[in-house]
């Protein structure tokens, strides 16, 4: 039983592989391009856009080098339901995480209600507030005959015809979640705005437990954000960027930025190219690339892995492929007056 016990631990705990210095802990699914991903990243940040629907899909896949290499899927949508709500705004999101992992085929899937409130601080609408929650649910399960144990060595070779000796009862457990966070932006313009936002997840601290009954609780984990755009010539923009976030124990921070040229302006919408480079402390570099068109922002990543597992990883880390997709209603023009044409 205490093999089993290892392999487990090692399959179900390699999920949360620290990025601050290569230790093992309970750490969540989470993207490199993590503002390409607002509702994990936050749900204050739910409706904090300049749109009327946002829809995102982002997709990972982490160290390749590894013989079970990790893949990760986010989908999500949210949407801004009132225009005025006691001198605020309602807004609603949707989204839904999947990530397999490990020898055993680790599933892990997050689906997660996010609700936000967001409020005008100026009249000139240049400063807003958010504050939001994130109920929701979390599924994980692993496939046990994906797993070898030793009792299937003959003395010669693997059989695994061969019965494993063990007996596993649970293979699935399901637990309610909840987040909440607080969020500030400043916006002059497309070209000039600031966000800042802080969040707090897994505040009921679920239990993460297959079998025995020992505690094994999810850590409540703390983020920190920020992202600012500001113009340095009539088409280039500078977009610093910093994220802090702090599960139990362990900490992770990532900082850089992106160089932002502009192409054109057509129909009241930007074409944008960027190019950037972020450094996560004690794990890895992290190239990206992004591009604005019209009401597509897509942008993709990779990882360059430094830390302690470059012996198996041979410094390939994380490929990762983001999509947001805004949706702007377009408002006809009604003529308050009725004009006679000028033949008349």
């Amino acid at each position: 039983m205490k093999r089993v016990v290892i392999i487990l631990f090692i399959c179900f705990s390699s999920l949360f592989w620290s990025g601050a210095g290569g230790d093992l802990s309970a750490q969540d699914i989470h993207f490199s391009q993590f503002n390409a991903s607002p509702q994990n990243l936050n749900p204050a940040q739910t409706g904090l856009f300049n749109g009327d629907w946002r829809f995102v899909g982002n997709i990972r896949s982490q160290w390749a080098a590894v013989p079970v290499p990790y893949r990760t899927l986010s989908v999500s949508a949210d949407n801004r339901l009132k225009k005025d709500f006691a001198g605020g705004t309602i807004a609603v999101g949707l989204i839904v995480n999947t990530d397999k992992s490990g020898d055993s085929k680790l599933s892990t899937t997050n689906v997660y209600l996010s609700l936000s409130y967001i409020k005008k601080l100026t009249k000139d609408s240049t400063h807003f507030i958010s504050i939001g929650v994130q109920p929701g649910a979390t599924t994980k399960n692993f496939n046990p005959s994906a797993l070898t144990f030793d009792s299937q060595y003959d003395g010669d070779s693997f059989n695994p015809a061969l019965p494993t000796g063990e007996n596993f009862t649970n293979y699935r457990i399901t637990y309610f979640d909840i987040g909440a966070g607080l969020a500030y932006l400043y916006r002059k313009n497309n070209r000039l705005f600031a966000n800042i936002g802080v969040s707090a997840l897994h505040l009921t601290q679920p239990k993460e437990l297959f079998f025995g009954s020992s505690s094994s609780q999810l850590d409540i984990k703390t983020a920190v954000s920020s992202i600012v755009e500001f113009p340095v010539s009539e088409k280039l923009d500078v977009v610093p960027t910093v994220l802090y976030q702090h599960q139990g124990t362990y900490n992770e921070t990532v900082a850089g930025g992106f160089a932002k040229y502009y192409l054109a302006h057509e129909d009241g919408m930007t074409s944008a190219i960027a190019l950037g480079g972020f450094y996560r402390i004690k794990d890895g570099f992290i190239v990206a690339a992004n591009m604005d068109y019209r009401n597509f922002n897509i942008g993709i990543s990779y990882d360059v892995n430094t830390s302690k597992l470059i012996a198996a990883t041979n410094h390939r880390g994380g490929f990762e492929v983001s999509v947001i997709y805004i949706f702007r209603k377009i408002v006809p023009f009604v003529a308050k007056k009725r004009v006679c044409p000028i033949y008349m």
